[in-house]
């Protein structure tokens, strides 16, 4: 069975036995292999929780994506972003296995091997914020990328508060 994307459209799968097939093109669609060969099977939204409870229930949980950002030259949070901090917190706690990474960044203010510095120190920040709130530490993993992949371009030297984060991927 082809079930619907977030956004209601789907992906296509064939289903072949050997001497014919059938595409499976639209949300809901299934099929089945029988003896006479493969074959459509209707099936309505509402059945779907009934007939795949527990392979639904198996599927991962999509990765999430987070942005934290910081204050000028510190590796503390903004105050609008402190309070975000719990949306990634309750996302992994959620996770019956959990894999972290944490990226940080930095603008293009002071010297390359600085920014490569507090980049790390904003990924650790969280790093060690996620660890003393009970996370496992072999879970998660860091890295600083200093000014590399601003959030927006700009010159050398410009304090663009947008580029001073952090890019949290929970899967």
């Amino acid at each position: 069975m082809v079930l619907p994307n977030a956004d209601g459209s789907s992906g296509a799968i064939t289903v072949d036995d050997g001497q014919n097939k059938v595409l499976l093109n639209k949300p809901y669609a299934a099929g089945e292999v029988r003896r006479a060969g493969v074959a459509n099977v209707p099936i309505e939204s509402g059945e779907v929780n009934q007939v795949f409870a527990s392979a639904l229930g198996a599927q991962p949980r999509m990765p999430q994506h987070f942005i934290l950002y910081f204050k000028f030259d510190k590796d503390q949070l903004t105050p609008e972003s402190a309070p975000r901090y719990k949306d990634v917190f309750e996302d992994i706690k959620a996770r019956p296995v959990y894999e972290v990474e944490v990226i940080g960044y930095t603008d293009t203010m002071g010297q390359q091997k600085y920014n490569q510095e507090l980049s790390l120190n904003r990924a650790g920040a969280i790093r060690e914020r996620l660890i003393h709130d009970g996370l496992d530490p072999k879970s998660i993993s860091i890295a600083g990328r200093g000014p590399l992949d601003p959030l927006v371009r700009t010159g050398d030297q410009v304090a663009e508060p947008r580029n001073r984060r952090v890019v949290i991927t929970v899967r």
